[in-house]
């Protein structure tokens, strides 16, 4: 599992690092995929409210009301139902990357175990609104995603008479069906807006709205490809007859196709193994957690910072329990920490300049206290050689630091950079134990604990408590934001930042957008200008490309050129398999007062069964069981199968009866079948065989 991870981890930063050259850190989508699903939801619902306006419930007013939204007001309706669809396809898109990313990353084990799982949980609900979307329109495809769903629900042991029943003929379909529909696409969605909202619930100051400019850029590409490229019905449904083929729309419906290879009972197995393999993730292996953080009451103050700055809201604020003159403590749950240190950069108290009393901060890690950092950035700066010399802070997560060969840097790894307290870099500085200070991260918009890189920024440009001390000069204090695979990057800020304490440079490289007194930056390197939005352009392009070529093509074909279709179904109630008989006094004496009958009828019924020839070939043959928990209801069929178009003979033959041998009922008739018909053998007591 660990190879699978390090390769689309691999992938994935390597596509960091391109988009963030093409597009900037800021506004690179593949570190806001979260986001970015929050913005297709909000754009389905808008999209969706839209096109409910204008939508009739009916037979035929469902594909009339859609065409006259799509043709009659193409430029508001039409754009408004290819959003629509386009956007739910996005959804499909970002939702399964965002899952491959956090699954490349790691980010899914011990405490982000309960994201993973309501996140699969997020993906059965896409899936529902997305299908019985698709219902609702009640063209040709609809259809077929009708007729195909019944047929795989039919394989649940949990309906007492087969959906697909609803969808015999156009007859015996009922508008109440679309009302239905309607209801279900429109309470869906309201039950997944309420799993997104618990899908974050651990995760503190969780970002739901992706940078505007980034956001504003893919709602116009979206827009742009329902202009070149609008969503459009294929012809009106028709269940007296079978569409040759039909475009599928392979982000929704990529498992249809398999009901005819592997049937719907080897097709439920395949999906809930795909779940079950999916929802034991987080467990396979299981992570070997590190030590959650502990507090020391006698150097809190109740102040809160940590409880502020906490990624996981793994810590909160409650009464003080130890008589203490402060209004409250903080409290850490061990099943929530994930230990990246982050409270221990917040805590005021975790200062190494306290010689007094022994460096016990306010909160730590056990296994990462503050004294034995300390101690270890008082050593390294002891064997600091070279002139200037650089103590570089470098997150696990993120790429290596290849100090310089004479010895002028020494390399201090800690869980994350947010960890660090700034009075550290402060320390460090002001008492020339070093020129300079830099801090090495991970990803600048992809932190591994998520606020590392954010805090960290905010803290040293003096925003965010606890702050760098206006003492320090930033320029001495650099900053780097680099992936694993970043590693050149690395290596080029680690040469600027040194080369710029060598000459004494007193400027800071121009960050825009940059507020307070942010640390020194090597200028990310990035296309010219002039290329930049262009490439941009072109890549906004070429990710809507697929969402328009897979929303319809390519086509499924449903049957060949010269085949007719034969529906055979019943839903019949067998013979009882014991007649009924005259109850004696003493055995109406020994039943129930409210169930005393004179006569008395056993409830069980006979199986029913049905055999089909064409031509004198047996073409189909089954029985079926009663349904009911004593066997006493009816027995339920729906099969659907091609035959060959053209003149047929045929008869048909049912028993339900317990006799060994014969029939109870048949009938035979001379038919001729026309391609694509859909020929209904229905059997309903006691008229017997019914063709259509």
């Amino acid at each position: 599992m660990n190879w699978l991870k390090r390769i689309l981890r691999g992938v994935f930063d390597h596509l960091d690092g391109w988009l963030d050259a093409a597009c900037g850190p800021r506004f690179n989508p593949l570190v806001q995929l979260g986001a970015l699903g929050w913005l297709m939801f909000w754009l389905i619902a808008i999209s969706g409210i839209y096109v409910y306006v204008f939508f009739d419930t009916g037979v035929e007013d469902a594909y009339r009301s859609v065409e006259a939204l799509t043709h009659g007001q193409w430029w508001a309706g039409g754009i408004m139902r290819s959003l629509h669809r386009y956007a739910s396809d996005a959804l499909v898109v970002v939702t399964i990357l965002h899952m491959l990313r956090e699954f490349a990353h790691d980010r899914l084990r011990g405490v982000r175990w309960f994201a993973w799982i309501t996140g699969l949980l997020l993906i059965g609900f896409i899936y529902i609104c997305g299908i019985t979307g698709y219902w609702m329109v009640w063209d040709q495809l609809a259809q077929y995603v009708a007729m195909a769903s019944s047929r795989w629900l039919d394989a649940l042991p949990i309906f007492s008479e087969p959906i697909s029943r609803n969808f015999v003929n156009n007859a015996g379909l009922s508008g109440r069906f679309f009302t239905l529909m309607a209801y279900v696409h429109i309470f869906a969605p309201l039950a997944m807006l309420a799993f997104m909202w618990v899908h974050i619930q651990r995760y503190n100051q969780a970002k739901i709205n992706p940078v505007r400019g980034l956001g504003i850029a893919v709602t116009i590409a979206l827009v742009g490809l329902a202009l070149v490229h609008p969503a459009e019905s294929q012809g009106p449904a028709n269940l007296d007859a079978l569409a040759a083929s039909v475009g599928l729309d392979w982000f929704y419906l990529p498992l249809y196709p398999l009901l005819d290879v592997l049937g719907a009972g080897w097709l439920w197995g395949l999906a809930l193994g795909i779940f079950v393999a999916l929802a034991i993730l987080p467990w396979a292996p299981p992570l070997k957690r590190p030590p959650a953080a502990v507090v020391s009451l006698d150097n809190c103050n109740g102040c809160s910072r940590c409880f502020d700055d906490c990624p996981y809201g793994a810590i909160t604020m409650q009464p003080r329990s130890d008589g203490l003159p402060f209004s409250q403590e903080a409290v850490v749950d061990p099943d929530l920490c994930v230990s990246c240190g982050i409270c221990a950069g917040a805590c005021p108290t975790a200062t190494p300049f306290r010689r007094a009393t022994a460096l016990v901060p306010g909160i730590q890690l056990p296994q990462h206290d503050i004294a034995g950092l300390r101690d270890k950035v008082q050593a390294a700066c002891s064997q600091l050689q070279g002139d200037p010399a650089v103590v570089v802070f470098r997150c696990e997560h993120g790429a290596a630091v290849s100090p310089p060969a004479d010895g002028a840097a020494a390399v201090i790894d800690v869980p994350c950079t947010g960890m660090l307290p700034p009075s550290f870099i402060d320390l460090v500085v002001t008492k020339n134990m070093a020129a300079g200070v830099m801090l090495a991260g991970c990803h600048e918009g992809s932190c591994h604990e998520r606020l590392g890189v954010e805090w960290t920024e905010k803290r040293v440009a003096g925003l965010r408590d606890p702050y760098l001390r206006d003492r320090v000069p930033r320029q001495r204090v650099a900053v780097s934001w680099a992936s694993p695979v970043q590693w050149r990057a690395r290596r080029d800020a680690m040469e600027a930042f040194m080369a710029s304490l060598k000459g004494g440079t007193e400027t800071l490289p121009a960050q825009a957008g940059q507020a307070g007194k942010p640390a020194w930056r090597l200028p990310a390197r990035g296309l010219p200008g002039a290329v930049r939005p262009v490439l941009q352009v072109v890549l906004l392009a070429a990710a809507m490309w697929p969402l328009g070529f897979l929303s319809a093509t390519p086509e499924v074909q449903l049957r060949a050129a010269n085949e007719a279709v034969v529906t055979l179904t019943f839903s019949h109630a067998g013979q009882h398999q014991h007649e009924c008989k005259k109850l004696s006094p003493e055995e109406l004496a020994k039943l129930p007062p409210n169930m005393r009958r004179t006569t008395g009828c056993p409830r069980e019924r006979w199986p029913v069964s049905i055999e089909l020839d064409l031509d004198g070939k047996t073409v189909f043959t089954a029985t079926r069981q009663p349904a009911g928990l004593w066997d006493d209801g009816p027995s339920s069929l729906f099969e659907r199968f091609k035959v060959p178009a053209g003149p047929q003979q045929m008869v048909v033959r049912l028993r339900d009866s317990g006799r060994e041998t014969g029939f109870d009922y048949s009938a035979e008739a001379s038919i001729d079948l026309r391609p694509g018909q859909n020929f209904v053998i229905d059997f309903r007591h006691p008229d017997g065989f019914i063709l259509k």
